[in-house]
């Protein structure tokens, strides 16, 4: 579970409690997550999925793509798609299928608890 803050809408405020009322609550973890996607067929929308406990389809996930990516691969961005589970996108704009290795995503994980 991520270390859970306070922040009131409408302000930024680094680590520490911030606010009394109209707070927001929220959990923020980072970490990374090693994924092998299966072949993704010539343009076409592939999918890859990864386990993060806790996870909720009402948190925010901000996934962020290797830098040893295949080049004809296009990151479209990720989501918590089911409890405990983040689905990552890529295209594949090529003519032939395209079967990447397995690569590390590093993430970000909003915990919307209230």
């Amino acid at each position: 579970m991520p270390q859970v803050n306070r922040i009131s809408r409408g302000e930024v405020a680094v680590g520490g409690i911030v606010g009394s009322t109209g707070d927001v609550t929220y959990g923020l973890d980072f970490g990374t997550a090693s994924v092998d996607p299966a072949s993704i067929a010539a343009t076409t929308r592939g999918s890859v999925t990864f386990t993060l406990t806790g996870a909720k389809t009402t948190d925010i996930i901000i996934v962020n793509p290797p830098s040893d990516l295949n080049d004809d691969l296009i990151y479209c961005g990720a989501a918590v798609s089911a409890a405990d589970t983040v689905s990552i996108y890529l295209y594949n704009p090529t003519g032939s299928a395209i079967n990447d290795t397995a690569r590390t995503f590093s993430y970000v994980w909003i915990d919307m608890t209230a």
